[in-house]
């Protein structure tokens, strides 16, 4: 059995790179990504545009310049197969990190020729906006604010650009990359425009940033270094980072590192799944056992209707009409994973309030499965019943309860284990309709939410504790599996 055991857990990795590898490639080809997403956002103006006078149609279209830039930042400028181990962490990719102050101190003679153009560069670009009233610098250049003629005529683009501004700071760097090909520019709340033949002082001002522009990034190269537009120096380096190290990349909707932000969703949906999973063993066990044994009489045929109507009701459905009836009254909460003060309270204040939240979801969770490990319990330890080694059992004079509850039962049970696997998976993973219907920000939640706003790194990190839960998972149900039934033996070909 040891050597099965073995065998499995050697298949683990071969099987989670295979299901990673094709959900990564499926996630690439398919349509609406990112790219696609922004595109949409600056044809959003057109379907309500039109009567405000339209846009330029050229105005709706993504350059090859831009095109490039967007792929770069969703980096989705790599091919599938080398993206995908970019991803994993076997393959290095080129990593950008912010040289702090600190070293540019210690380091003083190595910087000092960049900090010496940088200081040039800002003492130029100073002059150049105190002497341009509301015109603005970006990467060097000179942008007036657009005309409210100018506005009408970009109508359409200038929508969908609202639809990034109103996103938030996350859709920023976005934003600027798809106002740049049409010579615009979001800055201090303001669209702008570049001007395009400025004044002869101020040309020499905009030529000198450029051309200091131009020899920091000569000098910084020849140490591996990047200064972007704002003046940061970034060092480049060369290295393997992914979830082998532990690095899932950063969310694209939520600005913030996937890992963190997957576990604080998995805590709460395993909190609320296990609950829902305990409870429905400590009821749908002693229940179908219970009716196996009165089988046929007044209390199975009484609860056949409560199994029937548990089988044909969605458990967020019942959510729902708790929430619409128990919850309005005030006797339970009307959603939330905990009152926002639950951290102050003390332990066993905490405890109560935790549980008069987690009644409804938990309830909706007992539901999905009620009817299925009810009658799963009951027809396996009906067959069971009716085995010679129980007519045995009970011919050597063996009590009833030992018989049931020691042997009979035991092997009932098998039926149940093997999709402890499965339900291992789904506790990790929560429930979409339980958690929107509850208002419960868990991996159900999170995931849907992230695949309809295909935010990649999200995704691709829920599959990968997804996968990995339930592999193991199903290795646990073999092992529970045989520590049930004795004359389970994983030996041979098995």
């Amino acid at each position: 059995m040891t050597a099965y055991f073995l065998r499995r857990l050697a298949l683990v990795p071969l099987t989670f790179l295979v299901i990673t590898f094709l959900v990564y490639a499926i996630l690439r080809v398919v349509p609406g990504g990112p790219i696609e997403q922004a595109e949409a956002a600056l044809r959003i103006g057109a379907l309500t545009g039109e009567a405000s006078g339209g846009g330029l149609e050229s105005d709706l279209q993504l350059d090859e310049e831009a095109l490039r830039e967007l792929e770069r930042y969703y980096q989705l400028d790599k091919p599938i197969p080398v993206g995908y181990l970019q991803w994993l962490g076997a393959w290095p990719r080129k990593v950008r990190t912010r040289v702090p102050a600190s070293t540019r101190e210690a380091y003083e003679e190595e910087f000092k020729p960049l900090l010496e153009l940088q200081e040039r560069a800002e003492a130029l670009r100073q002059e150049l906006a105190g002497s341009q009233g509301d015109q603005v610098v970006y990467k060097d250049r000179l942008y007036r604010p657009l005309t409210e003629e100018e506005k009408k005529e970009r109508a359409d683009l200038l929508k969908g650009a609202d639809e990034l501004v109103k996103a938030g700071f996350g859709k920023r760097d976005e934003l600027l990359v798809l106002l740049e090909p049409h010579a615009l520019t979001y800055q201090a709340e303001t669209y702008s425009t570049l001007v395009e033949k400025p004044e002869p002082e101020t040309r020499r001002l905009v030529e000198g940033l450029q051309a200091a522009r131009e020899k920091s990034q000569e000098i910084a190269s020849v140490y591996g270094f990047e200064v972007d537009p704002s003046g940061s120096i970034y060092k480049l380096d060369r290295r393997f980072s992914g979830i082998l190290q532990l690095d899932f990349g950063r969310s694209y909707t939520h600005s913030e590192p996937v890992l963190p932000l997957i576990l604080s969703r998995m805590q709460i949906s395993v909190i609320f799944g296990l609950a829902g999973y305990l409870v429905t063993w400590l009821i749908c066990v002693p229940l179908g056992v219970l009716k196996a044994v009165r089988h046929r009489g007044f209390l199975d045929t009484a609860t056949s209707l409560l199994v029937f109507i548990g089988y044909s009701m969605p458990g967020f459905v019942v959510c729902m009409l708790l929430l619409t009836s128990v919850a309005a009254k005030g006797w339970l909460p009307l959603g939330g994973a905990g009152p926002d003060n639950i951290d102050q309270l003390p332990f066993w204040q905490a405890f109560l309030e935790r549980l008069r939240y987690m009644v409804i979801p938990v309830t909706g969770y007992l539901v999905g499965m009620f009817a299925t490990m009810t009658v799963l319990t009951k027809n396996s330890l009906l067959e069971n019943l009716s085995s010679d080694y129980v007519r045995t059992a009970f011919a050597k004079g063996m009590p009833e309860g030992r018989v049931l509850f020691v042997h009979a039962l035991r092997n009932s049970l098998i039926p149940l284990t093997a999709g402890i696997g499965h339900a291992i998976g789904l506790l990790f993973a929560g429930s979409f309709l339980i958690e929107k219907a509850c208002n419960i920000d868990g991996m159900g939640l999170l995931g849907v939410n992230s695949l309809l706003q295909r935010d990649y790194p999200v995704v691709l990190g829920i599959l990968v504790f997804g996968v990995l839960i339930t592999l193991i998972g199903n290795i646990l149900s073999d092992l529970i599996w045989a520590a049930i039934d004795p004359r389970i033996r994983f030996e041979g070909g098995a």
